[in-house]
């Protein structure tokens, strides 16, 4: 039987997000697992939430700002947290932690916190809208961040977005990254805002695959006209509503490196401006209703090729 993953899902709570009126703002391993067991999913790659404790949540929620306090360190409870969380709940050890990381901020910090969860931890991840980081940090003061993932052979998700507000998460400058570390096995996620050269330039990436993240709410967006997909001149030829189809026609162009993931809670999010509603059954739907084949490659063959290597094997 094929063990299909779920390479894009966040386990935690959002003090900030909360308290600002976002949502959603927590989910726990264990409403995770049973959305896994209701879908037909067998495992999971999950992080931390994207705004941690170790930044003023009331400069976020009051001026909108992003401001380190006093004597922490980016993700210093979250990480161990997860990892602390299912050790507890995961009994059967089917969610793979990955840590969160700042590409800028207090970096030699991090990696101690980091070190001390090697052998834990089975990735790197970061979100750098939220945290205002710019994501280009990790071609200089941030570097050792990516040096730390190859040594111990961790692949890495980088939110990436063609939103041109978003200056500090630019699919462009992921892409930049992942050519600079080819040592690191790099994920980019949200199908890169669909933006079609950016896809095929990925497509030329021997350590590049791209996550399907949040599909849903991206083709309502990319039919809304939304800046967060890409203008429809440069966009992938697709009917954006039929998501089956645009899934389909960006695992074409991407030969074996596009992987299925549903973001959740994101697939689902309200914010100032935004009002999007999706469910995990809404996104695993779509993966079940590619042909086999396809299914397989996206929900299975690839994850593992990312996660462990060429030579991971079949599940």
């Amino acid at each position: 039987m094929t063990l299909l993953y779920d390479v894009h899902t966040h386990v935690g709570l959002d003090q900030a997000f909360y308290l600002r009126g976002w949502w959603p703002y927590a989910a726990t391993a264990q409403d995770l697992l049973q959305h896994l067991d209701a879908c037909g999913i067998a495992r999971a790659v999950c992080f931390p939430m994207t705004m941690p404790s170790a930044f003023d949540p009331y400069a976020f929620i009051d001026r909108q700002e992003v401001e380190l306090l006093p004597g922490r360190i980016p993700f210093d409870r979250e990480n161990a947290l997860l990892v602390q969380e299912l050790e507890r709940v995961d009994t059967e050890r089917r969610l793979l932690p990955f840590a969160m990381f700042d590409p800028s901020r207090l970096v030699t910090e991090q990696l101690r916190n980091l070190e001390k969860l090697v052998g834990k931890i089975k990735g790197l991840k970061t979100q750098t809208t939220i945290i205002e980081s710019p994501i280009r940090s990790l071609l200089d003061e941030g570097k050792e961040l990516m040096a730390f993932a190859e040594q111990h052979e961790l692949p890495v998700l980088l939110h990436a977005t063609v939103n041109p507000q978003a200056v500090c998460a630019q699919a462009s400058d992921c892409l930049a990254v992942a050519e600079a570390f080819p040592g690191v096995r790099f994920c980019l996620a949200h199908s890169l805002g669909f933006h079609k050269q950016l896809l095929l330039t990925a497509a030329g990436m021997t350590n590049v695959w791209i996550d399907s993240a949040s599909l849903l709410a991206h083709c309502q967006l990319a039919l809304g006209g939304s800046l967060i997909a890409t203008v429809p001149a440069q966009r992938v030829d697709a009917d954006y509503r039929r998501p089956v189809q645009v899934m389909t026609a960006i695992y074409e162009m991407l030969d074996g490196c596009y992987l299925w993931g549903s973001d959740n809670p994101f697939m689902s999010w309200f914010d100032d401006e935004l009002k999007i509603m999706y469910s995990y059954r809404q996104e695993a739907e779509i993966l079940h209703a590619l042909p086999e084949s396809v299914r397989k490659e996206m929900g299975s063959l690839a994850p593992r090729r990312w996660l462990y290597g060429e030579n991971a094997g079949e599940p």
